[in-house]
């Protein structure tokens, strides 16, 4: 168990970055990504709730559930990226008027 949630998320956050430098970058590649860069709020939802509905139940096993924890904590912050960028936009469109 953890001793405290901050530490709890600090060891997370580097096995996301881990995951991001040696699985997501080699295979897909860095910025500028135009397939990231095209997905909408939806998309990314989408892509959330299909490696979630995963966990468990698949054969591939505990290794690639925790894979899966991983990849839904870069799509949960391309999310928030995306909906920070969605804001910013509306303010900008908002005060263009």
């Amino acid at each position: 168990m953890a001793d405290t949630k901050k530490r709890e998320f600090s060891r997370f956050a580097l096995e996301v970055i881990d995951h991001i430098e040696n699985y997501v970058i080699p295979q897909y590649g860095d910025y500028p990504d135009a397939m990231i860069d095209g997905f909408t709020v939806q998309d990314i939802k989408a892509q959330l709730t299909r490696y979630v509905g995963r966990i468990g139940f698949n054969a591939r096993g505990q290794q690639e559930a925790e894979r899966d924890c991983l990849k839904i904590a870069h799509y949960a912050c391309l999310l928030l990226r995306k909906l920070r960028e969605e804001k910013e936009a509306l303010c900008e469109s908002s005060s263009h008027q």
